[in-house]
Order: C-alpha cells, then structure tokens, then sequence
C-alpha cells in the first residue's frame, strides 16, 4: 500500500523553538503516511511556549488521526495560531479550527466534504459503516459549525458539495480570521486528483512542466538511488527528442549507463536544466523503474 496523494515533500512534520514561540509544520498529508498522530501528539504536549504556530499545507489524511490532532490542539495551554499557507483539505481543515485564530495566506486553498471510508465485507458490514460514517459526519459539521456559526444545514450542503474555498471566501464563509501576504508554499505538490472538484490551478499533470532536476528530486525523495534517477530522467528526455523527431540524439548524451539489461543514456548535468513535459517524463519514468524492481 502506498499513499494515494503520491506527495513530494520533505521536512513535512518538523517543530521550531524560538524563545516563548514554537512553530509546528505540518506539510503533509496526516495518517501514517504523512504526520502520525501518536508522534504529533506526544511531541505537541511537550511544547511550553506561550504562543505556538501551527503552519499548515496538507491534503488531509485519516479522520481519526487528525481528531487525535485537533484535541490535542483545542486542549493546550498555549496560544495557537493556525497559518494555512498552502492547503487545508479534508480533516486537514477541521484540524486548524481547533486553534484560538486561524489565518489563511492569500493564495492558499481551504476545502471541506464529507468524510470517505474504505473497507470489505458483507451487507451488514457495510451498513454499519455507513452509520459510522453519519456519525462522523455531524461531528465534523459541528466542528465547523461552531468555527463560522453557520447552520448545520448550510454546513452539510457546503460538506456535501465538496466545497473549495479560496482565502476571501474562506473568510466570507467565517472558517478563518484573516488573510496574510502570498506563501511560497504549494499545494501542488500533491496529487488531488482523488478529489472531484479540484481548483486548475491546484491540478497536477499534462499542464504543469517539471525540470529534470525537479523530477530527479522527486526520485530520489521516493526513495530512488541517484544513479537510477538520473538514469530514468535521461530515458524520459531521450524519449521527448524522439517524439518531436527522428533527429539522432545530441552528442552530449552517451550510453554510459546499464540497468536489468538495457543500456540507458546519462544525461550531460547541463542538461537537467532543461524543462519538459512532466506528464510524458513521468510515464518513461513509470515504465524504466518496472524494469528496476
């Protein structure tokens, strides 16, 4: 099993002390995936600042995870401000309602809906499931209820519609106090594409150009030996210059490198700088790490 946001980040959960201030990132999604609530939980009660800043960019994560958060939060002595710098979705938006004031950067996203579930049985399993999940529902709702002082009504349709608010409607909404400047943050680097109503610019894909050494970067944080990187990254540029052409390859690129029993061309480093379509790299790349497993 693996992580159905495929989120590229690193340093994703980390906490800052500074004198009387603390501030906790949490820039990834929250399940064990991502921020594990057992370790935010125990690293956030020990905090003793007066005042905690709780910087957020997530796609959201498992429900349960992010109530464990979210009390541990609302409990703590300290006060906390929520900055949401990228996104907020998902359970990831109930989370920041638990801090005393919640402020949103002016290019970021916030989103609501109603809770998901995964699992296998039989009718009567699934039936209860579905209970579970009304239940869940009204506490998510009143937890945002009591955030915007909307109705319940008005909160299930927004919960219901998938609802994806920008800064000034998330503050319209009540869900936040106040918007900051733009944050350098991006929610991109996540896949969404799990959501059905996903804002253009928040999509990941064919219209988004990647550099080879963003895309190495990538590999590598997955895990992937630099070697290798390099390897599929050459593979997916070779692959570009032969659909735009049967034009021979640049003398820069040299069969150097073997991998399984093909031999793939290493890149020159000069090269990496050069920007492409990511969608098609992706899939080369997709393809050539079949071939390394």
């Amino acid at each position: 099993m693996r992580s159905i946001f495929q989120r590229n980040t690193r340093n994703a959960y980390r906490i800052e002390n500074k004198a009387d201030e603390t501030t906790v990132y949490i820039y990834d999604e929250v399940s064990f995936w991502g921020v594990d609530a057992s370790v935010f939980v125990k690293d956030f009660n020990k905090i003793t600042s007066k005042l905690v800043n709780i910087r957020v960019n997530s796609p959201g994560g498992s429900v349960f995870d992010g109530t464990a958060i979210f009390n541990a939060v609302k409990q703590h002595p300290a006060r906390v401000v929520a900055h949401v710098d990228g996104l907020a979705a998902s359970i990831a938006s109930v989370i920041v309602m638990a801090a005393d004031e919640v402020v949103m950067a002016e290019n970021a996203f916030m989103m609501i809906h109603e809770p998901w579930s995964m699992m296998a049985g039989g009718a009567e399993d699934f039936r209860k499931e579905a209970e579970l999940l009304d239940k869940v529902r009204g506490t998510i709702a009143k937890t945002y209820m009591d955030k915007s002082g909307k109705s319940e009504e008005d909160v299930l349709a927004l919960m219901e519609a998938e609802t994806w608010f920008t800064a000034q409607e998330a503050l319209d909404a009540g869900f936040i106090d106040s918007i900051a400047g733009v944050s350098e943050a991006k929610a991109t680097m996540f896949d969404l594409s799990v959501f059905a109503k996903v804002p253009d610019k928040l999509k990941s894909g064919e219209d988004k150009d990647l550099t080879a050494r963003e895309v190495e970067r990538i590999l590598r944080d997955a895990g992937c030996p630099i070697k290798q990187a390099k390897a599929i990254i050459s593979e997916g540029l070779a692959g570009e210059k032969r659909d735009v052409s049967a034009t021979p390859e640049p003398e820069s690129i040299e069969p150097v490198a073997t991998v399984v029993d093909e031999v793939i061309p290493v890149v020159n480093p000069k090269e990496f700088d050069k920007r492409m379509s990511s969608a098609a790299l992706l899939a080369r790349a997709d393809r050539v790490l079949k071939k390394l497993i």
